[in-house]
This record gives C-alpha cells, structure tokens and sequence, in this order.
C-alpha cells in the first residue's frame, strides 16, 4: 500500500472513532453562485461568458473538550469547464465541468501547553492582504483569477502540526510528507489558458502540459518531505511572527524543447514542447503588526536564499544553440518587503494600503524578471444601511510598468443568510501600452454578478 493511502486511511479511522464518542456535532455551509461576461473594451472576450460557477461548500464539524474533528470541502459545477483536468479535483479525467475538492479534514487535539493537528489543513502566513510575500506554506489555486478571493484560494496541505504553548507565544512545527502543487488553468475551458499557455511563441507552434502528468512532480517519498516552523508572540503593544520554510515551489518551471523537422540538431525546429519541473525553496520571514489609535501598521518580509527564478524563452534558445545546458531556471538570492496600514476612519468607512518591494541579486538579463518590482495596493470599503449594504473598491499599480487591476464590489444582503454582489474585475495596461504586471489580462476585464445563502 503506498505512503499517501496509509496516511488517508490512517486519518479516516481517526476521524471515524473521534465522530462515533464526540459530545457534540456542527453543520455549517453555503452556496454560491456567479456568472461574468467580459466588457466591451476586451478584445477577444467581448459579451463572452468568463465567470460561472456554482459551489456548494459545507463544514461539519464534530468536538469535546480537548479534541477536535474539522472538514470542510466542496463540490464545484463549473459551466465553462474551466477546472483543472487532474486526478485530485475532478471526477473524470480531461472533464473541468464538475469537481470535489477536500479544503481541509483535520484532527486536533489541545493538551494545554500542547497541541497537535493532523491531516488536511489550511494556514495562513504573513500580514500583507492580496500579496504572498511569507504565505507560502499552502499553494494556491492559479486556475481562478476573475472575482476570485486571495483567501480562499488557498489549498490544503496533508501535515502533521506540533503547537507548543507558553504565555503569549506560541511555536507551530509542521511536517508535510506530501507535496501539494498550486493549480494551473490546464482545462481548455479555463479563460486564463490561452494566457498561461499560447498555442504559438515567436511564430512555432506551442505544445504545452495538458494535465498533471505531464509535470515532473516531486517523487512521494521521505526525502521529498517538506517542514516549517512558526514562533508567534503576542504582546500589549505590538504582534511578532518569525517564519521559516523548506519545500519545493509550488508551481513549476518550465522548459522550451524544440522539436527539429531533421535528424540534425543544427537544423531547423518546427514546433516547441513545453514541460514543467519543481524545485526546492528555503525561505525565512517575519511580520509585525502595530496598532496605533485608528490605525494597525503592518509590516512583513522574506528572504530566499538562493531561490530558483524562471529564465526567459530567449535564454534557453541561445544556450540552445551554443551547446551550453538549458536551464529552466537559475539560483538567485531575493528578499521581499511590505510595508501597510489599516485605518478604521468612522461612519462605516475603512482604509487599507500597502507597498510592495521585490529584489533578486545578481545578473537578471537571464531572467524572465527585473531586478527591482515593485506595487502599491488601495483598498477602500464604506458600509451603510445598518451595514446591509457594503460598498469597496480594491486597486493594485504596478509601479514599474504602471498597468494596473481595479475592482469595485457591491454586496446586499436581502436577509442574515442571502447576499447579493456585483463585482467589476478590470485589468489595465500601462505607460506606452505596457502588459506590465495586470496588462497581460487586459481581454479578461468583465463584470459578474454573484449570489450567496448561508446556512
């Protein structure tokens, strides 16, 4: 029986005893719906349909008095059949139309000063709000981009979680025995697939991974474990976080194969396979967060020595061609900071902003990256009606090439249960038509209209 099997099976048996002597049982859970059309200024997109789905997400969750049993998944009809074609998330191979996905199912058990959690969960890294800098202990689902939420496209990773207790600190220690890759828009259906994998590059013809199988995924085996250590801290005037992680990356790079028409490489190629690969990470971080009046200042940063950086297309064709190996992508050292704040301003009205700062040394004409990026995040939300109506506008700007992504929302709530979203999701080019950092998604601008009953 393989590792992953032992460890499901192993976890199902917890599960099931803890249910049969548990005091007491939750059931919680909500339905959604949303559909989005592009706008007129999208070229390819216009008045297509980029948006629908419907979920149905449900959370039981069963406890005593030291321990407990949580399980939240979802059960996903996508009409574009947008989802990702791989073995974990839909029900038929090839199909992205309907998937089930396992957020989290955990045990936990709390002896005090102690505490240990195994099996699927979701934790969340950092203070920054929309932008990964420390957050990388889960992956995330890259297969949604359009009126999607930072928050909850986090994956589940399978780990074993040792939480020791002291006061005001406490210090989490994570054993993951089993990689969990972030999700690419592989499916066909999926609006971000002729974006995230073209059919041409530079006149050839593109062929590009067409399912998880066609990766090469790190074996499932002890050395490809990957660890973490959290110490958080808690005092009167200010929160501390330390972060440290070894893994793998959690989506891939890729490699440009030409295919050559001849039985000699020095002839011409006709065509050019696309694979991916993972590689290791080792990252250490930290976050601040400082409440001052009316407002919270946040801060966080992330070191990565020697990380792995995609190198460009250009690159590997002229390594290619001098004889010299391909490599998809070279080590460089990077550090990522922010710096942000919260301001509760009165009569309904809240501020968030955030700058962003990213830095890799050493050579970057290799890259398929600048040396220097860096952005700026707005966000503002104002709640009337007894907070039955909720008006926000979230902006991100590329501060290097100046494209930028807005998005205004609406939400009403017909009742305690039931709520009602327009959400505008527009992706701008910069300075002297510049893709920049949001321009590439210019054709996915749209506007979807979401609704939501909990239960």
């Amino acid at each position: 029986m393989s590792k992953s099997r032992i460890f499901s099976s192993a976890f199902f048996a917890v599960f099931v005893l803890g249910a049969v002597s548990a005091q007491e049982l939750s059931f919680s859970g909500n339905l959604t719906a949303q559909a989005g059309a592009g706008i007129p200024s999208t070229h390819e997109n216009k008045g297509h349909f980029l948006v629908g789905t419907t979920v149905f997400d449900s959370t039981i969750k069963s406890y005593t008095d030291d321990s407990t049993l949580f399980v939240n998944s979802q059960l996903v009809y996508d009409a574009l059949s947008g989802l990702s074609p791989n073995g974990t998330e839909s029900f038929v191979s090839n199909d992205g139309t309907f998937a089930f996905k396992l957020k989290e199912a955990y045990f936990d058990y709390n002896g005090g000063s102690f505490a240990i959690r195994a099996g699927r969960q979701i934790a969340a890294w950092g203070k920054a709000d929309s932008i990964q800098i420390a957050d990388i202990l889960c992956p995330q689902d890259n297969s949604s981009l359009i009126a999607s939420n930072y928050k909850e496209s986090r994956l589940g990773i399978d780990a074993l979680r040792l939480s020791f207790m002291q006061n005001s600190m406490q210090l989490d220690a994570y054993w993951i025995p089993f990689f969990t890759p972030s999700t690419l828009p592989l499916a066909k259906g999926n609006p971000l697939n002729p974006i995230s994998f073209p059919k041409f590059y530079e006149g050839y013809e593109l062929f590009s991974p067409k399912t998880w199988s066609d990766f090469d995924l790190p074996e499932k085996k002890l050395s490809n474990s990957e660890y973490a250590l959290r110490l958080s801290a808690y005092f009167s005037k200010f929160d501390l976080s330390l972060y440290g992680f070894y893994g793998w990356e959690d989506t891939p790079f890729f490699a440009y194969e030409p295919v050559f028409t001849g039985e000699s490489e020095d002839e011409d190629f006709s065509s050019i396979n696309l694979r991916g690969d993972y590689k290791r990470l080792l990252m250490f971080g930290a976050d601040a967060a400082i409440p001052f009046g009316a407002f919270v200042f946040r801060l966080e940063s992330a070191v990565f020595p020697g990380r792995y950086i995609q190198t460009t297309a250009e690159h590997q064709k002229s390594c290619m061609f001098s004889g010299s190996k391909i490599d998809s992508a070279l080590k460089r050292n990077q550090i990522v900071g922010l710096v942000g704040f919260d301001w509760d301003a009165g009569g309904g009205w809240s501020v968030m902003a955030q700058y962003v700062a990213d830095y890799a040394a050493g050579s970057v004409k290799e890259l398929d990256r600048k040396r220097y990026v860096h952005q700026a995040t707005l966000t503002l939300s104002k709640s009337l009606l007894n907070e039955l109506l909720s008006l926000s506008v979230h902006s991100e700007l590329d501060l290097c090439d100046f494209s930028s992504f807005i998005e205004p929302e609406v939400d009403y709530s017909l009742t305690d249960s039931i709520t009602v979203s327009l959400i505008g999701d527009f992706y701008l080019e910069g300075r002297n038509n510049e893709k920049g950092m949001y321009g590439i998604y210019r054709d996915l601008s749209c506007v979807t209209l979401k609704g939501k009953i909990s239960f």
